[in-house]
């Protein structure tokens, strides 16, 4: 909503702040390695928001318009700290739900992220612990990311297109018609900290965004096991984005397990009307009083509509 604009009385609005993208010469970066203590100790370009409440008229949001949406979905529940489990029970769900919700031909589960930690508990350690000092020792924890970013750039999703489609020859395929990328984002106690907060996708412009390449830790590292499920590549690049007083937030209070949020990543289309990308990140309530530690399971699908060629 711009500026000045009146927001409705009946819903809950949050005043908050966001971190944005910073330039690198104003202290910023260019890249990243996840899982590592600078990973905690990146700068960002922090503003005011105003992130408005969709519960009570979740159906005023779709993927093609806003580019997420709220659903309820009953997920089969069980351990997810369970690699073998969500790979086994939870990805032919998801994969069934996304047909279901969007009407695609194939849907491919390629990764999932167990978030289980806490932020705060782990930029302290960061800060405190001696053998943490160096930017690329590894840090175990998985926590709720708290800046702006669309998880795939143009060319990180075809980076997870061709790392994670075998064989090569259909990847090649499936890339001739269109195709997105869909996260699924559950909640898997109540969520009370760092809710996730997700960015009108008509109010961001390409302008606003910035390519930023992301790096694993080495392969036999200690922290690999928490990242091996991303993707099958040893790298991807997403997108930052930058402040503009014009993009519009919303979250859902209190989710729960049961629910579920889906956001668009990426989509091939071009069409000048259907959302592309969404912006996203947690944030932090200054109203919610539970201390609580969110968790939390994304599980990302590749979503392929092969009766829809690419235009072009």
């Amino acid at each position: 909503m711009a500026p000045g604009a009146i927001y409705p009385e009946e819903y809950k609005v949050i005043d908050t702040t966001l971190n944005h993208y910073l330039d690198p010469e104003k202290g910023g970066h260019s890249s990243y390695y996840t899982g590592t203590a600078g990973y905690y100790r990146r700068k960002f370009d922090e503003h005011a928001v105003k992130i408005q409440n969709m519960r009570g008229r979740e159906d005023q949001f779709d993927l093609n318009t806003q580019g997420f949406r709220f659903y309820r979905s009953p997920t089969v529940g069980g351990d997810f700290q369970d690699t073998e489990f969500v790979k086994r029970e939870v990805y032919p769900e998801t994969e069934e739900l996304l047909k279901k919700v969007t009407g695609a031909s194939r849907v491919v589960v390629f990764s999932h992220i167990l978030r289980n930690n806490s932020r705060d508990a782990a930029e302290a350690k960061v800060k405190s612990d001696a053998s943490l000092a160096d930017d690329n020792a590894e840090v175990e924890d998985v926590t709720p990311a708290r800046f702006i970013h669309i998880d795939q750039s143009e060319v990180g999703a075809r980076e997870v297109l061709d790392d994670n489609i075998h064989p090569p020859e259909l990847a090649a395929k499936l890339a001739k018609s269109r195709w997105s990328i869909i996260n699924c984002w559950r909640p898997i106690k109540p969520v009370h900290k760092d809710p996730l907060a997700m960015c009108d996708a008509r109010t961001a412009k390409d302008e606003d965004l910035i390519p930023i390449p992301v790096y694993f830790p080495p392969k036999d590292g200690p922290t690999q096991h928490r990242y091996a499920t991303l993707t099958e590549g040893d790298r991807f690049e997403l997108l930052y984005c930058k402040y503009n007083p014009e993009h519009e937030w919303y979250y859902v209070d209190g989710m729960k397990p049961g629910e579920c949020l889906l956001i668009k990543c990426f989509d091939t289309i071009r069409d000048g009307k259907t959302a592309r990308r969404v912006p996203h990140s947690a944030f932090t309530d200054p109203t919610n009083h539970d201390d609580t530690t969110r968790e939390s399971v994304e599980i990302r699908c590749l979503v392929f509509y092969e009766d829809q060629p690419l235009e072009g």
